[in-house]
């Protein structure tokens, strides 16, 4: 199965704060609609963050979320790769390409303005494009 669409979001900010509410409403969405996701994230520090922050998004709404399988639910963070993949939705948070992409139907990207993230998206979009995908910018404001 090709992953049927690749989505990069780009904010306007450069706060890390801003992109981690863009990503628990990105989050938050996805799993309205019924969606499996796994969330790659680059570093323990960076998963515990997230899992804090989709914790409090909207405290009238729980989002049904683990990290690394530990529990059954729709939404997984997991450090790094997924060691079990949900084959729906991908959300990149990693800097590093996701060799695995190809066995989900989206794959979503965030980006900030800070010039690490800005450069290393760069380079996951010319790869994308380079295997005959074609992503799809989304510039937030």
């Amino acid at each position: 199965m090709a992953a049927a669409d690749v989505l990069f979001y780009v904010l306007e900010t450069q706060d890390s704060a801003s992109r981690l509410h863009f990503v628990c409403k990105l989050v938050q969405k996805i799993w309205h609609q019924n969606r499996q996701c796994d969330i790659f994230c680059q570093q323990s520090s960076e998963l515990a963050a997230l899992d804090e922050a989709i914790w409090q998004y909207k405290p009238d709404a729980f989002i049904p979320h683990s990290v690394a399988q530990s529990l059954p639910a729709p939404i997984q963070l997991w450090e790094g790769q997924a060691n079990s993949a949900c084959q729906d939705v991908l959300l990149n948070l990693h800097p590093n390409f996701p060799e695995s992409f190809q066995v989900y139907q989206r794959t979503i990207e965030v980006l900030d303005q800070s010039p690490e993230l800005i450069q290393r998206g760069r380079e996951r979009w010319k790869k994308y494009k380079s295997l005959g995908f074609e992503p799809i910018l989304h510039k937030i404001s």
